[in-house]
């Protein structure tokens, strides 16, 4: 496993800082060790305190890294002081791995991070040793002493602090105010690449540069060139950006564990629906509850918000004879049917994430009545324009009949013209879905 080092501050929020990096350095599959320059008091409201770690302290920490796990890129954050900065800068003077430098001047809460006198020491010891400088824009006007109005600015700034030492520069345009927001890399080469996004429609958010010049070190540490790097930890950024989270009053907060956490629970929810349909289709009696059109089992993630983010069984569960047959394996985006039946149920109930469709027979709904608390819509009623909408039906009856009972477990509908009546059984997991269906089986 490739190893990385970040010499920064601490974050107690857990927002920015060594924290950050540490989550950023797992997400992406690089051992990350750390040495710590300063212990900020802070939330997502402010910095109430920094307390600097001496330069003899934090020139152990890094003697002890490199000494024995040898890092394949280090990235400097928050060095504070002019003492800090001359004791990082003496270690990494030789060192012959990419060094990525975020210059911190102050925290998205506006708090300095960076002593008054320590910003000389910074440009002069430290942008001379860097593979890459990733200043935001206002960082960038400081290093560069000129005010950045439009992207031929940009390109100006990230030539000025090139010619500070810098091998490469990228000036990244999250506070630029435009719709787009872009990115530019100005490489050794004098290669120019512009990395542009939409703008995500969030309130500023905590700890975004950290995951980016720490994303970047850790693709650099696996060898990708400066220019993949940077797109990398433009896209990383990116989605740890729309998956930001309220942990406190102030600022949202970046998740740059997202990917980890989602694929986590997508491997879950499969594993899990799996077992049920695996379950299911070995119960006495239930193929004869699978309608003509076939019955599925879906399972939807607790953010869901489409049909890839519900799984199901590909191709349905089909009748054979008097036994019940799965015709593929459980995987996501497998029912736009079941997908809006459930998505269409997380609006009103947002912990009940799976659902299964049976055949309607009165005696079914009878029994359901007994067991459970049913609602129905009817299909004969459907808009004109629902109809004509291709998928839109079953989210709209799913609507309507929770809107009449909000805490239905099961729904209902009498079909229509060409349409088969059905009933769907909802749960909070396949487990659940699986037991109901059980108790109406035995009714």
């Amino acid at each position: 496993m490739k190893v990385v080092l970040s010499i920064a501050g601490s974050d107690s929020g857990a927002a920015a800082g060594i924290q950050a990096d540490l989550k950023t350095f797992s997400a992406l599959g690089v051992h990350g060790c750390t040495a710590i320059t300063a212990i900020t008091a802070q939330n997502t409201r402010k910095v109430a305190g920094v307390f600097e770690v001496p330069a003899d302290a934090v020139r152990a920490q890094i003697k002890a890294v490199m000494s024995d796990s040898p890092p394949d890129a280090i990235k400097v954050g928050m060095v504070y002081s002019s003492d800090t900065i001359e004791a990082v800068a003496g270690l990494l003077s030789k060192t012959k791995v990419p060094i990525v430098l975020d210059p911190i001047l102050a925290a998205g809460t506006g708090y300095r991070l960076l002593q008054k006198g320590a910003m000389e020491p910074l440009v002069k010891r430290l942008i001379p040793l860097c593979t890459l400088v990733t200043p935001n824009r206002m960082e960038a006007e400081k290093l560069a002493g000129m005010k950045i109005r439009d992207d031929r600015d940009v390109i100006s700034a990230a030539r000025k602090i090139r010619a500070l030492g810098a091998k490469n520069v990228i000036i990244k345009g999250g506070h630029s105010g435009k719709d787009t927001v872009t990115d530019i890399l100005l490489e050794k080469s004098g290669r120019i690449t512009r990395m542009s996004n939409p703008r995500i429609r969030i309130k500023e958010t905590h700890g975004s540069g950290c995951n980016f010049s720490a994303a970047a070190t850790a693709f650099l540490a696996r060898r990708l060139t400066i220019a993949e790097a940077c797109a990398g930890a433009n896209e990383y950024v990116q989605n740890a950006i729309k998956s930001a989270v309220a942990v406190g009053k102030g600022l949202p907060v970046t998740n740059p564990l997202a990917p980890m956490y989602r694929d986590a629970q997508r491997y879950a929810a499969i594993m899990e629906l799996q077992a049920a349909v695996d379950r299911l289709v070995t119960l006495p009696g239930f193929a004869r509850l699978i309608p003509e059109t076939a019955t599925n089992f879906a399972y939807a993630l607790p953010d869901a918000a489409s049909a890839q983010d519900v799984a199901a069984v590909r191709g349905r569960i089909v009748r054979a004879g008097d036994m019940a047959v799965p015709v593929s394996r459980v995987e996501f985006g497998a029912s736009s049917h079941m997908a809006d039946a459930v998505l269409a149920c997380m609006k009103v109930k947002t912990a009940t994430r799976s659902v299964i469709n049976i055949r309607y027979d009165n005696r079914i709904i009878e029994a359901c009545k007994r067991l459970f608390s049913v609602s129905s819509y009817d299909r004969s009623k459907e808009p004109a324009g629902i109809k004509r909408k291709e998928g839109s039906s079953v989210f709209w009856g799913t609507t309507l009949a929770l809107a009449k009972n909000p805490a239905a477990d099961v729904i209902y509908h009498k079909g229509a013209v060409g349409k088969e009546p059905m009933i769907t059984i909802f749960g909070k997991n396949p487990a659940d879905v699986l037991a109901r269906v059980e108790k109406i089986l035995k009714a």
